[in-house]
């Protein structure tokens, strides 16, 4: 498979959808599902229940990526399962869910089966939100005529039960409030009947007594066409936070940030729109990320690289920053350099090449290549390194030929090739190279 076509999958596919369902993973591409010994038992079980003639169907975002989700969620020694199916007749009326428990022997079995809200599956949390320590059950269904509707489960000695419905754009699990206890995030948006003019508020659900609990919401910013996808980390400060990749009426993407504070969410970009909006906006596919992996999400903005600013827009190369949110409504500058959107990494400029390097692709090799800028993006330049994306499997014959493993993530490589001539100062150690190169894992 070319690495390049496989790297640029997720692009394209948001570029097209704009849809929270697409969780990107090199791995899941490149290792088709198999079921374990133990799924095989729960497969069976489910097929003794309901028969043979069912299609299973997999949750097309977050953590819980199968269509068998196996936890404790009723707090026994054993676990329980969760099966998404669909009946393969022609009258069948949408997706079920199966719930199957473990009896005395150790043997799986159906409990129960219910129908479910939706044509696909958005995602399946697992978490306990309420103070009693029973864990909860969150399935999110997707809804092509709207908004998709949500629906939460107890399993406890009352039985399997739903607890609540809602309906969102995009939903997250995570302690904001720092309380010991997960709350669910929520996006919902509204179009206005008359001017088709289109407002969100995010809120934040709770779970006491059985019963769910939802705030009043804080506005966001307004003119979203989708939400992206929901990132849960912290601020700088190491509060919880909830960051959120949007594209909006202009076809831009755009990120947003919730947090609690003062007993409500607060969204810093709504408040001070104007001045936070043009920070936080840039071209599609500039998501935001974790770069170091420390918890604290990094908003990349977006300039040409030097030489490319007058090309056409299919030719442009972009410098990106990446900048962490402050209090006070400021984005601090983290890093800066060429961030590689298809293939996935980011390599930060060292401050000696600020305003002295720039990027040319090379088609013929597919790499790419950083030079010594010279004043024209077409003139001869000093070559400086490049870098090389190939499948583990490819590595070998790229290191014969002088090239070195400067990082990996699932079953891509990457690789650099340094010039021999070292007397240019602008050409990097390997160390430096390692330590300026990002994989993004998304």
């Amino acid at each position: 498979m070319n690495v390049k076509r496989l790297l640029a999958l997720p692009v394209a596919a948001l570029v097209l959808s704009g849809c929270s369902g697409l969780n990107f993973s090199i791995d899941d591409l490149l290792a088709a599902p198999k079921l374990t010994e133990e799924q095989t038992q729960i497969h069976e079980a489910l097929i003794s229940a309901v028969g043979r003639g069912i299609t299973l169907k997999y949750p097309r975002s977050g953590s819980n990526r199968s269509a068998y989700v196996i936890a404790d969620i009723d707090g026994e020694p054993t676990e329980e399962a969760l099966v998404f199916y669909e009946y393969s007749s022609a009258e069948s009326d949408g997706i079920r869910m199966n719930l199957l428990d473990k009896n005395e022997e150790g043997e799986w079995y159906s409990v129960k089966e219910l129908a479910g809200a939706g044509t696909e599956i958005d995602q399946v949390i697992i978490s306990p939100m309420s103070k009693d320590g029973e864990m909860d059950i969150l399935v999110g269904y997707q809804n092509p005529a709207g908004e998709n509707n949500l629906e939460i489960y107890t399993y406890s000695a009352k039985g399997f039960q739903r607890i609540g419905t809602d309906s969102y754009s995009l939903l997250e699990a995570i302690d904001i409030d720092s309380d010991g206890t997960d709350e669910l995030i929520t996006v919902q948006k509204n179009a206005d009947p008359e001017t088709g003019a289109v407002t969100s508020r995010a809120y934040l659900l709770s779970v006491a007594d059985g019963e769910i609990i939802k705030d009043d919401g804080t506005e966001l910013c307004d003119g979203v066409t989708s939400y992206v996808r929901a990132f849960s980390g912290i601020l700088s400060n190491g509060d919880p936070a909830v960051y959120i990749d949007e594209i909006n009426s202009d076809g831009m993407l755009r990120t947003e940030i919730i947090f609690y504070r003062y007993s409500g969410l607060q969204a810093p970009v709504k408040l001070r729109s104007e001045k936070m909006l043009p920070l936080c906006t840039r071209p599609v596919g500039y998501s935001c990320a974790d770069l170091d992996n420390d918890g604290v999400y990094e908003i990349p903005s977006a300039k040409p690289m030097l030489g490319y600013e007058n090309a056409v827009a299919e030719e442009q190369v972009f410098r990106t920053t990446w900048s962490q949110y402050k209090d006070f409504y400021e984005l601090e500058q983290k890093l800066s350099g060429y961030y590689n959107v298809t293939e996935g990494y980011m390599m930060a400029f060292p401050s000696r090449w600020n305003d002295a390097v720039t990027v040319k692709p090379d088609n013929e090799t597919e790499e790419t290549v950083f030079y010594k800028y010279a004043g024209d993006i077409n003139a001869q330049m000093t070559e400086l390194m490049r870098i090389k994306t190939v499948t583990k499997n490819e590595s070998e014959e790229y290191l014969y030929d002088g090239y070195t493993l400067i990082a990996s993530r699932g079953q891509i490589d990457y690789l650099v090739k340094l010039p021999t001539n070292m007397r240019e100062q602008m050409i990097l150690t390997i160390d430096e190279v390692q330590n300026n190169f990002y994989p993004l894992n998304y």
